[in-house]
């Protein structure tokens, strides 16, 4: 067994930030001897202030902490500066975080996507390197020198571009098993939302499965796909990887192949956690539908779920749904209890299969044709027929809006 690496953490004023820090850095298998508090973090020299870098200094000295953690992105000259400065390894928040994913990957996709997520955060870093040595300084990449560093460059590139491709090869993969889930005529839905608000949780009581439930940050990395039935339908739903706040650019980039089950799904679920504090909700709310403005996510297909309600009353939850989007639906529920998740399913339910509405005036000959289309896509789709007079008939369908499409592309053939 490890034993976990002593760290000073340097971290924003709110407790709940602190809070998460601490957690970041306890899954990361590091322990925390201090915690040192600052307004502003990111700025100057070294990341922070001078008077918080030489109070670091000394707590590191004291403690004989072997690292020092950062609670946010640092450029990295900044990481440089403050490792030289105070003699200890430095990680920022990025860092951390990437340290906790390559823990947690476990199947070879995700291994794929954080090595790339890796790579991309060390590229900035070893140009820093061959910058510094151009200058003559000596910053001590591996004890390399300026053409050594120059071919790690190099082979980082290398790396990535190689890693891309794989990946692209593994989303051609998930394209081919998205058009089997079609040919099924099954809904697909995908859970998303901030990292430990209870996501799998919810797969697990929808689908029956048993996947293994932690409190940790990125319990899940790997999208595990599995059904649930509802008045006859089968529904495919997704568990994807958790968002947090400050989360990179490039991490987003590296998961996009796990991540644009998100882009393809009939439905989103967002969970979010209503029973943390009204400023806590809305920054870890605002963190999770930042990630999916990213990723172009269509804000009308997001249903806001409110997890945990039994444990608060619904006068809260109620002040705490002023936060969402107008343009998104919102459901409370509890997926440790299952209160509400009847009502969740019914929503869903409503949402896909009586998501859309089509109807066209056709001759008896077309309207044959056209029902036998929607007889296939039973029971799903729903068609009803009304005299349009003479020998026209005026058919009404509903149903999932993609099986709908597919009846009005029958149409326009003919």
């Amino acid at each position: 067994m490890n034993v976990p690496r002593k760290a000073v953490l340097v971290t924003y004023k709110d407790e709940r930030i602190v809070e998460e820090a601490v957690g970041l850095a306890e899954a990361a298998d590091f322990e925390v001897v201090q915690i040192v508090k600052a307004k502003e973090l990111g700025i100057g020299k070294y990341g922070l202030g001078r008077g918080k870098a030489e109070e670091v200094k000394k707590l590191v000295e004291e403690l004989g902490a072997e690292c020092i953690i950062v609670d946010e992105r640092l450029r990295t000259s900044q990481n440089y500066n403050l490792s030289q400065f105070t003699g200890r390894e430095v990680i920022d928040r990025e860092k951390l975080i990437l340290d906790i994913f390559a823990r947690r990957a476990a199947s070879p996709e995700a291994k794929l996507q954080v090595k790339l997520a890796q790579l991309m955060y060390e590229l900035p870093r070893a140009r820093e390197m061959v910058r510094r040595l151009k200058m003559g300084e000596q910053p001590g990449l591996h004890g390399y020198g300026r053409y050594e560093v120059e071919r790690y460059v190099w082979s980082i590139n290398r790396q990535i571009h190689t890693l891309r491709e794989k990946l692209e090869r593994v989303s051609a993969r998930r394209e081919l098993h998205r058009r089997r889930r079609r040919k099924l005529n099954a809904p697909f839905i995908a859970l998303a939302g901030y990292t430990g608000v209870g996501k799998t949780t919810l797969f697990n009581i929808l689908t029956h499965e048993s996947k293994k439930v932690d409190e940790k940050p990125f319990t899940t990395l790997s999208t595990t796909i599995r059904k649930f039935k509802y008045r006859g339908v089968d529904f495919f739903v997704s568990d994807t990887v958790g968002f947090i706040d400050r989360l990179p650019h490039y991490l987003i980039e590296a998961f996009k192949s796990t991540l644009e089950e998100l882009n393809f799904a009939d439905l989103v679920l967002l969970l979010t956690d209503v029973s943390v504090p009204k400023d806590e909700f809305e920054r870890m709310l605002r963190a999770s539908l930042s990630v999916l403005s990213e990723l172009a996510v269509d804000p009308s297909k997001v249903v806001v779920v409110l997890n945990k309600i039994d444990k608060v009353d619904m006068g809260e939850v109620e002040e705490k749904e002023k936060a969402i989007p107008p343009e998104m639906g919102r459901i409370a529920i509890s997926a440790k209890t299952g209160l509400g998740i009847e009502n969740l399913k019914e929503l869903i339910y409503g949402r896909i299969i009586e998501g859309a509405e089509w109807s066209i005036v056709v001759e008896e000959e077309e309207a044959e044709k056209l029902k036998k289309v929607a007889e296939w896509l039973k029971p799903l789709v729903k068609v009803s027929e009304k005299p349009a007079g003479g020998d026209m008939l005026l058919l009404a369908f509903k149903g999932p809006e993609w099986l709908i499409d597919e009846i009005k592309m029958a149409a326009q053939k003919d």
